[in-house]
């Protein structure tokens, strides 16, 4: 088999997202929902306004990482089956994401950064505005786990089942985002039931996906041969 480097530093890239986003998602804590009080809200972004800065900075870092997983992915796929388009929806969903994490936690450091003397209604605004982002990015990053579930499934690129589970994490990312339609209960934008399990689920296969990356461990493609999996 041909060494490829390109895949295993994808696959590490894979592997930090993950570690960064969980840091990211849980070392503030667990936030309040939008529909809890004002002074709530104020408070806890007032007692953990460090912890929600370096967790801002972990998002924004991991941002690249999905991107740069999700090219090195795509790359395998189109190898693999040229005349497929279903890489480029990767490819394309994969920068809609990341580009939306990327804004999300600047907006969620400028919401932490100022809170001291700003007006509560201008901080409860803010605030709304990054949890209803954070539900928006699961109906995002649907786009991108569909593309790669139909890709693996389609070219043998790893083992069905994490086809089958990139599709599962499409369905409970998009389940999620409907999230915005809700204005109290476990429902609510920004809670962890419609963030924080889409997220798990979709970190559950990234690092499978990323383990098969970092080992080289993927079928290779040569002129004239069909795509045999490694056994």
């Amino acid at each position: 088999m041909t060494e490829r480097h390109e895949l295993r530093w994808g696959g590490l890239a894979g592997l930090a997202f993950v570690v960064l986003a969980l840091l990211g998602r849980f070392l503030p804590g667990n936030p309040p929902t939008v529909a809890e009080s004002d002074s709530a809200i104020t408070t806890w972004l007032t007692d953990n306004r460090g912890m929600i800065l370096t967790s801002a900075l972990m998002w924004a870092a991991a941002a690249g990482l999905v991107i740069w997983f999700a090219s090195a992915f795509a790359e395998a796929m189109r190898e693999r089956d040229e005349r497929s388009d279903v890489h480029l929806a990767l490819l394309a969903g994969s920068v809609l994401v990341g580009g939306a994490i990327f804004v999300n936690a600047a907006l969620t450091a400028a919401t932490a950064f100022g809170i001291d003397g700003r007006d509560a209604g201008l901080t409860m605004m803010m605030y709304e505005v990054t949890a209803v982002m954070t539900t928006m990015i699961g109906f995002a990053a649907a786009l991108p786990l569909a593309a790669a579930g139909i890709g693996v499934l389609r070219t043998r690129l790893m083992p069905n089942w994490l086809g089958y589970l990139a599709l599962l994490a499409a369905v409970v990312s998009f389940a999620g985002a409907f999230g915005v339609f809700a204005t109290s209960g476990n429902w609510v934008a920004g809670g962890f039931l419609m963030t924080g399990i889409p997220l798990l689920v979709s970190a559950v296969w990234i690092v499978c996906a990323s383990g098969y990356m970092v080992r080289e461990h993927l079928p290779e493609v040569t002129a004239g041969e069909s795509i045999v999996p490694q056994t």
